[in-house]
């Protein structure tokens, strides 16, 4: 996979763990009533009280910071990769790193210095 499409990948992620957090935090603020939890056969929902609530948004808070830290370090060691790929690639092509001539000034010649000092009119 291109480490650009997987970069871009971890960084939507990274997003989407953003937003989860701000859900959560709105979500406590209201205050939790009931726990749903989902596996492919079957949901279950499950009352709590505010306390246990309390521990629920730490642990899931602590979880989506930790999630967060991983994409992020995640996401520097692609972006390093990256650099490097394309560090490799300019050194297997050194006539791609030369710069190319510039167009000389507007009201400049291409006379010689004239010897002596004198300068051309």
């Amino acid at each position: 996979m291109c480490y650009r499409k997987h970069l871009r990948q971890v960084r939507r992620a990274r997003r989407r763990a953003k937003a989860q957090q701000r859900a959560l935090l709105t979500l406590e603020l209201e205050g939790f009533v009931a726990l749903t939890l989902h596996t492919v056969t079957s949901t279950l929902t499950i009352p709590i009280e505010r306390e246990i609530g309390a521990q629920v948004a730490d642990t899931l808070r602590e979880a989506l910071r930790e999630r967060r830290r991983a994409l992020k370090t995640e996401a520097g060691q692609l972006r390093r990769d990256g650099g490097e790929n394309a560090y490799r690639q300019g050194k297997a092509n050194p006539a791609a790193q030369l710069p190319a001539a510039l167009p000389a000034p507007i009201g400049s010649t291409d006379l010689a210095p004239v010897p002596g000092g004198a300068s051309a009119p």
